[in-house]
């Protein structure tokens, strides 16, 4: 089938980092989008954006403030042809669900849905999904990752950006402490911490394909539905990218986890062992497809009130 042509390509706003070339692009937030981009085969353009000029430059554009977290975040995509009539201000929209529910619609005959058929069971398996994800990284979710990743942040970030990082994040811990501090003295009682969800979201991962498969959802695969990649999916690979962006003995460590390989000196009695983690397998297929590195054209789009 034909995709649509449209007479501006999608632009996509991230955040900036000093990474180089295709890893600038680090937060597990904006890659949900920039993944989904990627794996659509949609053509856009991309603008990187320092931490403290995000909110100005959604509030001009009328994006008005999340109603819980911080105010204003990124992902969020440029394009008043196709959201005129579908959020406030028309032409900006923020939240990479929405994002990835507004990609499906507009692309509905790509190979990759973030929720594909049946859409109950892809937006049901999208929120267990992200719950367990969550759960590794997220302090809301008592996810303990974010010990190991948070230090990391203000270390890749543009120079404006990683002061307004610094300070607005010790503003919002209990103890008004930097995120440079956030981890434990010893890093490895930060690696031990995230075991015990690593292997529930493995467990949950070789379940959800095997059911998958079976009830003819999708054909053999590494995906959680087995060749079908979901929103699951690439919310996973986007967590793997933010770890690497910590330095690839990172995001190595964090793949070898539950497997045979993986040093002996890291395990505890009575786990599981698999030949290769599903959560590597994901990451694999990712690579092979070329949807880690695919950028879009660079463009800059002016505030909107100028």
């Amino acid at each position: 089938m034909s995709t649509p042509e449209f007479s501006e390509k999608i632009h996509l706003l991230d955040i900036s980092s000093k990474l180089p070339g295709y890893k600038q692009c680090w937060s597990p937030n904006t890659l949900k989008t920039r993944l989904l981009l990627n794996a659509k085969g949609i053509p856009y353009t991309e603008q990187y954006v320092s931490y403290p000029d995000i909110a100005p430059l959604l509030k001009s554009y009328g994006v008005p403030p999340n109603e819980s977290g911080y105010t204003f975040t990124l992902p969020a995509i440029y394009h008043p042809e196709t959201l005129k009539d579908v959020v406030p201000g028309g032409k900006v929209m923020t939240e990479s669900t929405a994002i990835a529910h507004h990609l499906d619609k507009l692309y509905p005959s790509t190979a990759v849905q973030a929720f594909p058929e049946p859409k109950d069971k892809s937006e049901a398996l999208w929120k267990d999904s992200e719950h367990l994800l969550r759960a590794i990284v997220f302090p809301a979710e008592q996810g303990k990752g974010f010990r190991l990743l948070m230090p990391k942040i203000p270390l890749i970030l543009d120079d404006r950006g990683s002061e307004y990082f610094i300070r607005t994040r010790a503003a919002t811990h209990p103890e008004h402490l930097s995120p440079l501090k956030w981890g434990s003295e010893n890093p490895e009682d930060d690696w031990r911490a995230i075991r015990a969800s690593v292997f529930a979201y493995i467990k949950f991962h070789e379940s959800t394909r095997s059911d998958a498969i079976a009830s003819g959802y999708g054909q053999d695969g590494p995906f959680l539905w087995g060749n079908k990649v979901t929103m699951g999916d690439i919310y996973l690979a986007s967590i793997l990218v933010w770890f690497r962006s910590g330095g690839e003995e990172m995001l190595n460590r964090f793949l070898a986890i539950g497997e045979k390989d993986e040093p002996a000196a890291r395990k505890s009695d009575g786990e599981q062992v698999w030949e290769k983690s599903p959560i590597r397998g994901v990451w694999e297929a990712f690579g092979r497809e070329g949807w880690l590195e695919a950028v879009g054209e660079p463009r800059e789009i002016p505030s909107g009130s100028a």
